[in-house]
C-alpha cells in the first residue's frame, strides 16, 4: 500500500469519526436546549427551588456551550479532512501509482531495446545467435505485460489509456516470441515490427500526456 493510499484511508476514517462526533454534539446541543426551555422562567416563592433552577440553568448553559464548541470544531474538521481526502483521491486518480510508474518506466526501455535489436537484425550488424537471444529475452519481458492492469484507484480514462498501452506491449511481445528465429536478415518482418513499435509508442505517448510524464527525463537517463 502506497503512502497516498494510507493517507487517503486515514483521511476517510478521520472524516467519519469527525462526522460522528459532530452528530453526537448536535444531538447533545438540541437535548440541552430542550431542557433549558423546560425550566421555569418565573421565580417561585421557594428560594431553594429557585436556587436549584438557577444552578440547573447554569449547568445546562455550560453543557450547551460545550456542545456548540464541539459542533464548530468537528464541523471544521469534517470539512477540512474531507476535502483533503477528496484532493488526495483526485491526485491519486490523476497520477501513476508506484507499481504503474515502475511498469511504464520498464516498458519504455524494453520497447526501445527491442527496437534496437530489430534494427540490428535488419542491418545484420551482430551475430544471429546473439540477436536471437536478446530478442527472445525482450519478447518474453514485453509479453509479461499481459498480466498487468492499471490501478483501480486511477481515473477511468487513465485506466483505459494505461491498459491499452500494457496490452500493446503484450501483443508485440507475444508476436515477437513466435518470430525470434526469423528476424535476422528478414527486412519485411523487421519493417512490420518497426511499424508495430511506432503504434505502441503512440499509446505510450497517450499515457505520458494523460499522466503528465516528462519523456525527456527518460531520454536523459538513457
Amino acid at each position: 500500500m502506497s503512502i497516498l493510499e494510507m493517507v487517503f484511508i486515514g483521511g476517510v476514517v478521520l472524516t467519519l469519526l469527525s462526522v460522528l462526533s459532530l452528530s453526537f454534539n448536535s444531538i447533545q446541543f438540541i437535548r440541552y436546549n430542550k431542557q433549558l426551555k423546560a425550566l421555569p422562567i418565573k421565580k417561585s416563592k421557594n428560594k431553594k427551588r429557585n436556587k436549584q433552577v438557577k444552578n440547573r440553568r447554569r449547568h445546562l448553559l455550560k453543557k450547551k456551550k460545550g456542545s456548540l464548541k464541539g459542533i464548530v470544531v468537528f464541523l471544521l474538521l469534517s470539512v477540512i479532512i474531507g476535502l483533503s481526502s477528496v484532493y488526495v483521491s483526485y491526485y491519486q486518480s490523476m497520477n501513476l501509482s508506484t507499481e504503474d510508474s515502475n511498469s511504464v518506466v520498464k516498458g519504455y526501455y524494453l520497447l526501445r531495446d527491442f527496437e534496437t535489436q530489430v534494427k540490428l537484425a535488419k542491418e545484420q550488424g551482430e551475430s544471429e545467435k546473439k540477436i536471437q537471444q536478446n530478442l527472445r529475452y525482450l519478447a518474453t519481458s514485453l509479453a509479461s505485460y499481459g498480466i498487468k492492469s492499471a490501478s483501480e484507484l486511477n481515473a477511468k480514462e487513465g485506466q483505459l489509456v494505461l491498459n491499452r498501452y500494457y496490452n500493446a506491449l503484450k501483443e508485440i511481445g507475444t508476436n515477437a516470441s513466435t518470430n525470434t528465429g526469423n528476424f535476422y536478415g528478414n527486412s519485411k518482418l523487421e519493417e512490420e515490427f518497426l511499424t508495430d513499435i511506432g503504434k505502441v509508442k503512440r499509446y505510450e505517448e497517450s499515457v505520458f500526456d494523460f499522466y503528465k510524464v516528462n519523456a525527456e527525463a527518460f531520454k536523459e537517463e538513457k
